[in-house]
């Protein structure tokens, strides 16, 4: 029979676990470790988390859960005010100390996905689902499909290039600074590509 878990009672577990792990790794984890201190029974873990491997996920899943506001928003609902409100809302939370171990432990979450047997993939799926908004707002606006998939994945690359480097510098300022400049260029590089479409065509002499 399976378990009848409380929902609000997992997630205050979630919260207590992460704010627990801001001085830790993923590998670390135990539900012994962890009810040692969080002061509960590893009952209470395991009954509502299951086993390690999904615990680590459910911890995981709670990180990466800052994009699903854009997940849930059509691309074709968001002009480009909206577009670059998001972008600096999700990067200001990155900024945040307690956001910047977060980050950690998801790039470590990452780390060991690359390698493990049976993968749990939300890494890739985080990274498709801004790679792959980015290209359909790209269309949206009315760039080409070929140009749209690549300027969405080095956009997408540089998003998480520049969280990494806060992670590793613990440079606020400095990182900023480099993601409003890259906003900058990714405005730009549209404009760019939208006023060579609109260039006719020369003709070919006869």
């Amino acid at each position: 029979m399976a378990r009848l878990t409380r929902p609000e009672r997992k997630a205050e577990l979630l919260g207590a676990i992460l704010d627990y792990l801001m001085d830790k790794t993923l590998a670390e984890v135990t539900f012994r470790s962890l009810a040692e201190g969080l002061g509960v029974s590893s009952y209470v873990l395991v009954y509502h988390f299951g086993s390690r491997e999904q615990l680590i996920t459910d911890i995981v899943v709670s990180i990466e859960s800052r994009l699903d506001r854009m997940r849930n928003t059509d691309v074709r609902d968001i002009d480009r005010d909206a577009w670059r409100d998001f972008l600096l809302e999700s990067w200001q939370w990155t900024m945040a100390q307690r956001n910047r171990h977060l980050t950690r432990l998801e790039f470590e979450a990452t780390a060991q996905d690359i390698v493990a047997a049976e993968p749990r993939g939300t890494s890739q799926q985080h990274f498709r689902l801004l790679h792959h908004k980015t290209r359909d707002w790209l269309q949206v606006q009315g760039i080409a499909e070929e140009f749209a998939d690549t300027d969405a994945r080095l956009f997408t690359a540089t998003f998480y290039g520049l969280q990494f480097d806060f992670v590793v510098m613990n440079e606020p300022e400095a990182a900023t600074n480099a993601f409003r400049l890259m906003l900058a260029v990714f405005f730009t590089n549209l404009d760019t590509r939208l006023l060579a479409a609109a260039q006719p065509v020369p003709e070919t002499p006869a």
